[in-house]
C-alpha cells in the first residue's frame, strides 16, 4: 500500500484501482449543503461561462474517441467537464471549486499547494465507503472522492513530493474556503462529476487555462501536434539525429530508463530493422500550457522483428523553446484489436486474388516472400509452376469469401473459402495464407489448401 498524507486530505488510501461505483449517499444531497455551496461559490471570481464547443485550447484531439476530461483553472477556482470527440471538444459542465490554501504549483509534501499538470483518475470511493474505512473524520469528503495519480512521472523527474491529491466533495457544514492541495466541490457538483467521469478519466490542472474561440482553437494544438509528429517521423524514417533531438535531456521512464539508454536502443534498431510501420489513432492532446503537454494515443508499431498495439502516453516538456519527449508510459493491447487490420488484411487478399485472375506473374509473385514454402515448392518452383499455368491464357474464375484471420508471434494466419475454375480444373476448398511483415508490406510466407 502506498500511503499519502495531506492536512485537509488527511486520509490513508490504497492506489489500487477500483471499478465499483456506489450511489451518492443520502446525507450528501443538495438540501443539506446550503452552507458549503455558498462558501465555495463565493471563492470563485466572476467568469464568463465557457460552455460550448472549442472554448478551451488545453484539450484537443485527432480522430479521438468520445472521452470526458476534467479541466481545473486554479486562478478562477473553476472546474470544467469537457467532452472530446474527433478533433473537437465541448464544455458540458462548469462549477466553482476550492483549491490549495497556498498559491502556486505543488513542489513538496505539506506545502498546501494544488499541483499543476496532466493526471488520471485512479479510483473512486463513495462517502459511505470512506467513513467505513477511515472513521468519522472522512465526513469532510462529503459525497466521495476520486484520487489522482500525483505525483506522475513528470513530477517524479522534477523531484516533487507529496501525494493524496483528490477530486472530492465536502461535508455540508464546511467552514473552510481552501484545501491543503485537493480540488473540492459541494456535493451537488460532486454528484455531477460522478455522473460524467470514471476511473482513468484525464484531469488537466493549470494555474490558468487557455480560453479561446472556435476560430483560434487549433493554434495551440498545432505546436504540440508538430512536436509529436516530428518525433514519430524521425523514428519511422530512421533519422537518428532528429530522433535524439526530439528527446528531452532529462528523459526518464518509471523503470529508470534514461535518454542515453532509450535513444541508444531505438537508434540501434533503426540499423537492424530499418523498415517499419508506425500508426497512431484515437489521439488526444492534453495541454497544461505551452510548456507541458501529454499526447495520449493508440499506437500500432510493426517491424520485421516486432508488432505491437499499445496505449501510449507521451509526456512533452519545453527545453530551449521546443517541446521534447521527457517520458512515456505504455499499456499493451491485443494486436488483433488494431481497428484497421481487418480491412487491410482483406484488401491484401483481394488484391492478391486480382493479380491471380489477371495472370500477371510479376505482380502475383510480388505478394510472396522469398522464403515462401507450399509443400515441396519454394519461391522459385512456385513461380515456375504459376508461369506455366498463366502462359496457357485460360480464363480464371476465382471467388473468395468468408475471410477470417488471427495474429500470433509475428504471423497473420488468414483463412477463406476459395472457389476456382480455369480450363479443365474446377475446385472449392479452404485456402490458408500465412502472412509476415506489416500492413504496408505484407508478404505470403506459406500457402495451403484443402478441398471441401
Amino acid at each position: 500500500m502506498r500511503i499519502f498524507t495531506t492536512v485537509l486530505c488527511f486520509i490513508l488510501f490504497t492506489s489500487t484501482i477500483s471499478y465499483g461505483y456506489e450511489q451518492v449517499p443520502d446525507d450528501a444531497k443538495v438540501e443539506t449543503e446550503d452552507i458549503s455551496k455558498a462558501l465555495i461559490a463565493k471563492q470563485a471570481p466572476e467568469a464568463k461561462s465557457r460552455l460550448g464547443k472549442n472554448t478551451i485550447a488545453n484539450l484537443s484531439g485527432n480522430g479521438a474517441e468520445e472521452t470526458n476530461v476534467v479541466l481545473v483553472d486554479k486562478s478562477l477556482k473553476r472546474l470544467y467537464i469537457a467532452r472530446l470527440k474527433g478533433n473537437d471538444m465541448e464544455v458540458i459542465e462548469e462549477f466553482p471549486i476550492l483549491t490549495g490554501r497556498v498559491d502556486g504549483n505543488k513542489i513538496k509534501r505539506g506545502d498546501e499547494k494544488t499541483p499543476e499538470g496532466v493526471y488520471y483518475v485512479l479510483s473512486y470511493s463513495s462517502g459511505d465507503e470512506l467513513v467505513k474505512r477511515y472513521g468519522e473524520y472522512a465526513l469532510i469528503y462529503g459525497a466521495g472522492s476520486f484520487p489522482l495519480n500525483y505525483p506522475n512521472i513528470v513530477d517524479r523527474i522534477e523531484r516533487k513530493t507529496g501525494g493524496g491529491i483528490w477530486l472530492h466533495g465536502v461535508k455540508p457544514n464546511l467552514d473552510k474556503t481552501y484545501t491543503q492541495g485537493c480540488v473540492a466541490m459541494n456535493n451537488t457538483h460532486f454528484n455531477t462529476l460522478f455522473k460524467n467521469i470514471k476511473v482513468t478519466t484525464p484531469t488537466i490542472i493549470a494555474e490558468k487555462l487557455m480560453y479561446t474561440d472556435e476560430y483560434n482553437y487549433n493554434s495551440v494544438k498545432g505546436k504540440v501536434e508538430k512536436s509529436f509528429n516530428d518525433f514519430i517521423n524521425a523514428w519511422e524514417k530512421n533519422n537518428k539525429q532528429a530522433f535524439r533531438d526530439a528527446v528531452h535531456t532529462n528523459f526518464k521512464t518509471f523503470g529508470g530508463t534514461t535518454k542515453g539508454a532509450y535513444t541508444g536502443t531505438k537508434t540501434s534498431l533503426m540499423d537492424i530493422y530499418p523498415q517499419k510501420d508506425i500508426r497512431n489513432m484515437n489521439t488526444k492532446y492534453f495541454i497544461k500550457d505551452e510548456k507541458y503537454a501529454v499526447v495520449d494515443t493508440e499506437q500500432f508499431y510493426c517491424a520485421p522483428n516486432l508488432t505491437t498495439f499499445t496505449n501510449k502516453k507521451y509526456y512533452f516538456i519545453d527545453e530551449n523553446g521546443k517541446l521534447k519527449l521527457i517520458s512515456e508510459e505504455v499499456r499493451s493491447k491485443s494486436v488483433s484489436s488494431a481497428p484497421f487490420l481487418d480491412g487491410e488484411i482483406k484488401s491484401f487478399v483481394n488484391n492478391w486474388a486480382s493479380s491471380w485472375k489477371a495472370q500477371d506473374i510479376n505482380k502475383y509473385m510480388s505478394y510472396y516472400d522469398l522464403s515462401f514454402r507450399a509443400g515441396k515448392d519454394n519461391y522459385q518452383r512456385w513461380k515456375d509452376k504459376k508461369t506455366a499455368i498463366f502462359s496457357k491464357k485460360n480464363p480464371v474464375s476465382l471467388n473468395i469469401s468468408n475471410i477470417k484471420w488471427y495474429y500470433s508471434k509475428g504471423i497473420y494466419t488468414v483463412e477463406f473459402t476459395q472457389e476456382y475454375a480455369s480450363g479443365q480444373v474446377k475446385d472449392k476448398g479452404i485456402k490458408t495464407l500465412r502472412l509476415s511483415g506489416c500492413p504496408s508490406f505484407f508478404k505470403i510466407k506459406s500457402e495451403t489448401w484443402r478441398g471441401i
